[in-house]
């Protein structure tokens, strides 16, 4: 019989806007110290379903692991991977209504905007935006693939707002690692710009998703993939 942790699972469960099915996941322990933290795995599959070609299960699945030596029996990835998917059809659902209130709940820790080298516990954001940016690293070749397709006047434009939301996405993954990259008086400068600065992430990743859209469009097979899925979800 599988045990719950109260604790953790009383921690996980108050950290608003996860998806119901990935709360449910990390409500059982077993997958609590195998798999990347909850607020991770959704800024996993958050950018998953950003992908302009969006990728199958078997490509990706395999992200979600911190401790692959701890892998489970076949039946319990059988039902990791349904709960996976549940989370996914959320978040894809998101994605198409740009719902994303859980940027609009995010508050920044301006304790993280220190370079002093001490154990901290890293703000959901961060950990969100460091599953994104794991997964566009991953999935860098299809957004090259796709992005051939774009009219050349068209690229030089966009290419542009793909810098913009990658940039903000590093920057807000780790305050610290960016800051210690910067000479003393970019540091002052950055620290005291970071809280305006943190107030545009919600429309970053929503220029994410549309630049994801404006790819996509030259994928019509995508395009039909996508809104197929979310009809037959809604079932």
């Amino acid at each position: 019989m599988r045990t719950i942790d109260n604790k953790r699972t009383t921690r996980i469960m108050n950290q608003s806007y996860l998806p119901n099915a990935l709360q449910q996941l990390f409500e059982q322990s077993l997958w609590q110290d195998t798999l990347y933290p909850p607020h991770k795995i959704h800024g996993m599959l958050f950018a998953i379903g950003c992908v302009p070609e969006i990728p199958l299960p078997e490509t990706w699945l395999g992200y979600v692991f911190e401790q692959h030596a701890q892998v489970p029996q076949q039946s319990d990835l059988v039902l990791l991977t349904h709960e996976l998917m549940n989370a996914l059809a959320e978040v894809l659902a998101d994605i198409q209504n740009t719902e994303l209130g859980f940027s609009h709940a995010w508050q920044f820790q301006s304790q993280q905007s220190s370079i002093a080298k001490t154990a901290q516990t890293s703000p959901d954001y961060a950990v969100f935006l460091q599953g994104v940016l794991f997964v566009h690293a991953a999935q860098q070749a299809q957004w090259q693939a796709a992005w051939e397709y774009m009219p050349q006047a068209e690229q030089a434009i966009h290419s542009k707002t793909l810098s913009h939301c990658l940039s903000l996405f590093t920057t807000f993954a780790d305050v610290t690692l960016s800051l210690s990259n910067k000479s003393e008086d970019q540091q002052a400068a950055l620290v005291n710009a970071l809280p305006q600065i943190f107030a545009s992430l919600p429309g970053a990743l929503t220029q994410y998703i549309e630049l994801s859209g404006v790819l996509a469009g030259y994928l019509p097979d995508q395009l039909e993939w996508f809104n197929d899925g979310q009809n037959n979800n809604g079932q």
